[in-house]
Order: structure tokens, then C-alpha cells, then sequence
């Protein structure tokens, strides 16, 4: 009996009775956007493997991708004529963004397409500890390389001077125009680019991360290939672990990236703002120069 009186008086002096424990509702968390199954696949061509329109992809406010705008891709060196013509009659090519090495781009120049100008913006300037030491497969981690490669990419001066370039190519770009970037192998440079681009255009991170994924499947077979020709020289377990590391993508890479840049930034966007120096106006343009309208 005191003790329920005590109760009362409690709660009359705190205005009231206890009011009783409301249950916890649970958290709905969005549903995701569905992607169409044909998104992200490669453009068919005999030279040059990876070469990708982001056309067709979905951001979170339901707008679309406008096709034949914007292209990731591996190297241009060994790229044939008719596929070239394919590139610029079919895609609207008009712009060739480079973001290999100084070194790379003058032993393996890109293959000249009739209308198309070519741009040299180099994630770095030059191999070596700042990019990983990715030259050097004999010594270190493979995996811990290429994530110091993703970090200092998004970092760096000159990584976020290559990628602000990029994103100023895109908003000269006319409408009807495609713009297309690469690397070598079109998954690592050109794969920050792309997260960095659909990021601009709201796309999900779960779309972003799959779209990433996909360099997997498509240079698989030149992989397969050439871990084959380093095991018949005679490479060691640690030289074919390195390679075997920098051949492909995984969400580790990635990952690194997104940390150093949470961690610098706060966010993706905020790096894009602070990082890249893009204001909110230019990313609003960019959206709706590559977008198609907004559903009300």
C-alpha cells in the first residue's frame, strides 16, 4: 500500500500519471530500386574489353540515366577503326577522357577516333608509393596495395584535380553528346570516376557497389589469360597473389576509399563539394543534363 501511494504521489508531482511504455516501431528502411537486368552491360566490341554505358540506371528519385551519355571503359590503345566509328555513330562519342599514367599514355596512346577529342587526366602522374606500388608485384600485399591505391586516388591533389576535371568535362558537354572515361583495365580510376559520378546523380550505393562488381565479369577471360601466361614464367605464389589482386575488383578496394573519404569528408557528397570543389549549382545542372525529368 506505501509503496503504491508513493507511486501516486510521484507521479502527481511530476504533472500526471506514468504514462505506460510505448511500444518501439519498427524502422521501415526503403525499398530498393529496381534495376532493369539489361544496365551496366558492355558494349559489344572486338577491341576493347569493359567498355560500358551507365544509360538505363535508376537513382533514388526514380529518374533514369539518359543512354549513350555517359561511358566507363578499359584502355583505347588497341582499339580497332570499325569499333571506333561504333563509338562515336552509335554512342555519340565525342570526348575521350584519360586517367592513366603520363607513362601509360605514351607507351600505349589511345587509338584516334575521327570527332573525338582526346584528354589527358591522370589520376596520378606516375607509378610508385603514392599509387600503391602496383608496378612492383615481386614485394608487399596486393590487397593492401590497391587499397592504398583507392585511398590516395580520392585524396590526393592530383586525384581530386582528375576527377574535378572529369566532372567539368561533363557539365561543357552538349546534350546530345556522350563523354567517355578510362584506365587501363577500365575498373579501378575509371571505376572511382563512375562511384563518384552516380554518387553526383543520386544513385544508390547498393547500385553503385554492383555496378562496380561487374569489371569481374567482363575482363575475366583476359584475366584468366594472362594469370595463366605469369604461372608458365614461373611468377611465385607471392608475385601471382599480387597479380591476381590487381586483376579484378573487390568491395575492399572500394570500401577504402569510401572510408578515406568519410573519413576526410564526412561524406560522398561533401567531398564532392569540398573535395572536388563543385558547387550546388553545377551538381544540379549535371543532373539534369545526364537525368531524365523528375515524376511528380
Amino acid at each position: 500500500m506505501g509503496t503504491l501511494l508513493s507511486t501516486i504521489l510521484l507521479a502527481t508531482s511530476l504533472g500526471g500519471l506514468v504514462a505506460p511504455p510505448v511500444a518501439a516501431q519498427a524502422v521501415r528502411r526503403p525499398t530498393p530500386i529496381a534495376q532493369s537486368a539489361t544496365v551496366g552491360r558492355e558494349i559489344r566490341l572486338k577491341s576493347a574489353p569493359n567498355v560500358r554505358d551507365l544509360g538505363g540506371y535508376v537513382n533514388q528519385r526514380g529518374q533514369r540515366i539518359k543512354p549513350h551519355r555517359l561511358i566507363r571503359s578499359a584502355s583505347l590503345s588497341n582499339l580497332s577503326p570499325a569499333d571506333g566509328r561504333k563509338l562515336a555513330k552509335v554512342y555519340h562519342l565525342k570526348t575521350d577522357v584519360d586517367l592513366r599514367t603520363l607513362s601509360e599514355q605514351t607507351t600505349a596512346p589511345d587509338a584516334k577516333i575521327a570527332g573525338v577529342r582526346h584528354v589527358s587526366d591522370p589520376v596520378f602522374l606516375k607509378w610508385g608509393k603514392a599509387s600503391g606500388n602496383l608496378s612492383d608485384r615481386v614485394k608487399g600485399n596486393g590487397v593492401k596495395n590497391m587499397e592504398t591505391f583507392y585511398r590516395n586516388a580520392v585524396l590526393s591533389r592530383q586525384g581530386r584535380h582528375a576527377y574535378r576535371t572529369l566532372f567539368l568535362i561533363l557539365l561543357k558537354t552538349p546534350r546530345k553528346d556522350a563523354v567517355l572515361w578510362h584506365c587501363s583495365a577500365g575498373k579501378d580510376r575509371a571505376g572511382m570516376g563512375t562511384m563518384l559520378i552516380l554518387s553526383a546523380l543520386d544513385v544508390s550505393r547498393r547500385t553503385i557497389n554492383r555496378d562496380y562488381l561487374l569489371s569481374n565479369r567482363y575482363l575475366a577471360a583476359k584475366n584468366a589469360v594472362t594469370l595463366s601466361q605469369d604461372r608458365r614464367n614461373g611468377d611465385t605464389a607471392t608475385q601471382l597473389a599480387n597479380a591476381k589482386a590487381q586483376a579484378g575488383v573487390r568491395m575492399a578496394f572500394l570500401n577504402a576509399a569510401y572510408r578515406a573519404i568519410d573519413h576526410h569528408y564526412g561524406s560522398v557528397q561533401r567531398y564532392l563539394h569540398r573535395g572536388l570543389g563543385l558547387t550546388s549549382a553545377q551538381l544540379t545542372r549535371l543532373q539534369k543534363a545526364y537525368l531524365t525529368p523528375a515524376k511528380h
